[in-house]
């Protein structure tokens, strides 16, 4: 699809721009985080960006069975089942919340403060990349 897309010289900067941005804000919203929660461990701005590219990286792998059944066509004109959505989501919170406490030493409780404070750039981010993709 986004093959396609940039085959045909469709093109929409603002999507891009839109995505950069809210990466780079869920970036300083997880080092706000680490500071409001007075992290033990690893605050740096370069452990702020391994842990961050863990994150992503954790999102994709545990996405990825969505990501290429959709690639495939499995799913359709319909789209991936509710209950896989469900899953999957609980399933990246579960992991990115100990990922947070292992790198960052913060407990369970800022760790899912932390995880709030960037879930709603990453939410914005999916939500823009949804769109690029169903046009």
């Amino acid at each position: 699809m986004i093959f396609m897309m940039f085959q045909n010289g469709q093109s929409d900067m603002g999507i891009y721009i839109t995505i950069t941005v809210f990466f780079i804000v869920g970036l300083i919203m997880l080092k706000i985080g680490l500071y409001i929660t007075k992290a033990e461990a690893r605050t740096g701005i370069r452990w702020t960006l391994i842990s961050f590219g863990v994150q992503v990286g954790i999102f994709f792998f545990v996405a990825a069975p969505l990501i290429l059944m959709g690639i495939s066509g499995a799913f359709g004109e319909q789209g991936p089942a509710v209950v896989l959505i469900i899953i999957f989501m609980i399933l990246a919170l579960f992991i990115d919340l100990h990922v947070l406490n292992v790198f960052h030493k913060l407990g369970i409780k800022k760790a899912l403060l932390v995880f709030g404070m960037m879930a709603v750039p990453f939410l914005i981010v999916s939500f823009s990349i949804i769109a690029l993709i169903t046009r």
